[in-house]
């Protein structure tokens, strides 16, 4: 990386970015100036309702004389049909602001239904790249999980069915007005999901660190994030209602929110994008998990001195390793992580057919083309297939 590319940077973050613990309390005060009724998105698993999270949030606007409807027909991979429903319900019910409450999921279909609401129907045609987002209603981001870091980048994922490909809208209007993170409300994740989503934001952290548009700023946010990550995730497994623990993660995913919004990810997400595509039951976090050893020995080679960088930043002992050495490390010690906290599987395990991996390589080259070639190291079709395979 030469120096003058590394500090080429241009950051904006028009997110408010609240962090502190009872901030899903505040929720009305922050939504004061936004709106006068909310529409809630929250995905139907029913977590939001059943720890009362939704009723934190309902009493909060109420407390402000603001009103709110709550969308909840949203799949844990969230769909273009999906978000057109939440636009119906908005626009028949006449809200002015999006709150997403819950996962990368809602907070995604969140920011999708605001930028159709703000820019015009259908939202397929910005999904698929035909129309451009110009405008979008506010958004209010409140994380209960430390994966995605949705609630402070420019992103939303959802799934085109009809092309059974995951695409991102990127667009400036899509950014939260206000993200409210609240690590209280991450206590209530189970231990597999735990393990899950602090795999997304580290896979975000590691792909941010190393990827051919990185910068310094993104390393920053990078490194601090990757550091917590390692240091709190087997305890948060095993000690959910640790509220320290459970703050870090929340801290590190925001972080390595912040790099991906600055630099994008690189090839292990464009390779989990069309396996959660096909398999839509797959949680992104746990088909990264799976992935990101092959991944890493894929890519190792044409950035060990980042591997080798990051290795030190794990707080791996890296005297007297060469660079080599210390990259490798780098490598053990995730695949070595993922049997410590219980996501020892392969993509056999989630039912994962292998006739499927052919046309998830050509998903990955259709849709996920810049992500593959913002890699170190850029595969070939059947080198792709190999680390598919690899992690099969």
């Amino acid at each position: 990386m030469g120096a003058s590319s590394v500090f080429s940077i241009r950051f904006n973050l028009p997110t408010k970015i609240v962090f502190e613990r009872g901030a899903i309390t505040k929720v009305g005060f922050e939504a004061e100036d936004l709106g006068k009724k909310a529409l809630i998105v929250i995905t139907r698993g029913g977590s939001m309702i059943k720890f009362g999270y939704l009723g934190n949030v309902r009493l909060s606007l109420e407390s402000r004389g603001i009103k709110y409807v709550v969308y909840n027909n949203v799949s844990s991979n969230p769909r273009v049909d999906e978000v057109e429903k939440g636009v119906e319900v908005a626009e028949k019910e006449k809200c002015d602001f999006v709150v997403g409450l819950g996962g990368g999921s809602a907070i995604d279909t969140a920011k999708a239904i605001a930028a159709t609401l703000g820019s015009g129907k259908p939202f397929i045609k910005y999904l698929r790249r035909e129309k451009e987002i110009s405008a979008a209603y506010p958004v209010i981001a409140i994380p209960t999980t430390h994966g995605t870091g949705s609630e402070v980048d420019k992103y939303a994922v959802v799934t085109d069915v009809e092309r059974k490909a995951k695409l991102t809208v990127i667009s400036r209007h899509i950014y939260p007005k206000v993200a409210i993170l609240d690590p209280e409300t991450t206590v209530t994740l189970p231990p597999q999901l735990t393990a899950a989503t602090a795999f997304d934001a580290l896979s975000h952290a590691f792909e941010a660190y190393i990827n051919r548009s990185t910068n310094r700023l993104a390393r920053v946010f990078a490194a601090e994030s990757m550091k917590n990550i390692v240091e709190n995730i087997e305890y948060a497994v095993k000690h959910g209602l640790n509220i320290a623990v459970r703050t870090r993660l929340l801290w590190a995913s925001m972080l390595a929110g912040l790099a991906i919004d600055l630099v994008r990810t690189a090839l292990c997400h464009a390779m989990e994008h069309p396996l959660s595509a096909f398999y839509p039951h797959v949680h992104h976090g746990l088909g990264l998990s799976i992935l990101m050893p092959a991944w890493i020995k894929f890519t190792l080679e044409s950035a060990k001195e980042d591997f080798a960088e990051i290795a030190k930043i794990l707080g791996l002992k890296t005297e007297g390793l060469t660079i080599d050495q210390a990259a490798k490390a780098a490598y053990d010690f995730v695949a070595d992580l993922r049997k410590k906290v219980g996501l020892n599987f392969k993509l056999r395990d989630l039912g994962v057919k292998a006739e499927d991996i052919d046309a998830m390589v050509e998903n990955a080259f259709t849709y996920m083309k810049a992500l593959i070639e913002n890699n170190p190291r850029v595969p070939t079709k059947e080198e792709l297939k190999k680390i598919y395979l690899e992690s099969y």
